[in-house]
């Protein structure tokens, strides 16, 4: 018996290397050591394909984090859409070959402690086969935690400009 786990265990500790090697690398995220490395790390997490390998999007958020969309609903008023990290992926993936490019234009922080507030302006495109199908600016309301190595959010709430409400003057750049 002895002799069997015995062997068991050396063809385990020979094979085990060659399993690592053939799994996929997991995507190496950026730092978010910073709130400037939060908001480059947001910015990049978010641009790319709409099937992109969102595993570094999901390192930015604690677990239960959502993301809140604000827009117009059918009756003209403006109500909030909760989203959880996954859900917001899923609504992305459904744009189907498009890409999304988002930047931050100009972000306003506020800490206490290990708590922050950023207030941000970005700007956003939607493109598939060479054509833009939308450009936006709008506002992002970010907050974020630290846990003494790095910031993680908590919640992104955010509404796009619209023709009747145009982003303030203070918030560009």
């Amino acid at each position: 018996m002895r002799k069997t786990l015995l062997f068991l265990a050396l063809i385990a500790a020979a094979v085990a290397p060659q399993l690592r090697a053939q799994s996929p690398a997991a995507p190496a995220c950026p730092t978010t050591a910073s709130l400037d490395d939060l908001v480059k790390a947001i910015d990049s997490a978010v641009t790319g394909p709409a099937d992109k390998d969102r595993t570094c999007f999901r390192a930015l958020f604690l677990p239960e984090a959502r993301l809140i969309p604000t827009a117009k609903n059918s009756d003209g008023g403006f109500s909030p859409n909760i989203l959880t990290v996954d859900g917001w992926i899923e609504a992305v993936r459904k744009r189907g070959n498009a890409t999304l490019t988002e930047h931050q234009i100009k972000v306003k922080t506020e800490v206490y402690g290990h708590l922050a507030h950023l207030w941000s302006t970005y700007e956003t495109r939607v493109d598939a086969d060479g054509k833009i199908l939308s450009d936006a600016k709008g506002i992002n309301s970010i907050q974020a935690v630290n846990d003494s190595k790095s910031w993680k959010i908590q919640e992104i709430v955010w509404e796009a400009e619209t023709p009747g409400e145009a982003i303030p003057t203070e918030y560009l750049p």
